[in-house]
């Protein structure tokens, strides 16, 4: 059973994205796909990061996905609300994932034994 601060967190943004659809100017289609890939992440992160995190990652991926995700997937498909919706789904997953990979970087093996001479 979800917590209740989840539950209450999911439902405010349910309502913030509903009133964002009606919006003039804001595509609700991509409105309403960003905030189910939000919401997947959000949901799906449970073991990986704690409540705080995924809420404050929520708008975050909303956002780009309602602004990236048209703009970067509009010409391979018509919806934009599968766009938003894969673009908001993925955006701070692949965001963490790169940032993970800079800190473990290692620029010695990549040199070479030597380095720069």
């Amino acid at each position: 059973m979800a917590e209740p601060s989840t539950a209450v967190a999911a439902g405010t943004v349910s309502l913030t994205a509903a009133l964002i659809a009606l919006l003039p100017g804001v595509d609700p289609d991509a409105a309403i796909g960003a905030f189910c890939g939000a919401l997947l992440f959000f949901i799906s992160g449970k073991k990986e990061f704690p409540l705080w995190m995924r809420i404050a990652y929520l708008p975050i991926s909303f956002v780009i996905g309602y602004l990236g995700g048209p703009s970067l997937l509009g010409d391979y498909l018509e919806a934009t609300a599968v766009s938003a919706f894969i673009g908001a789904s993925i955006t701070v997953t692949a965001g963490i994932r790169v940032i993970e990979g800079v800190r473990t970087l290692d620029l010695k093996a990549w040199l070479g034994p030597g380095g720069r001479k």
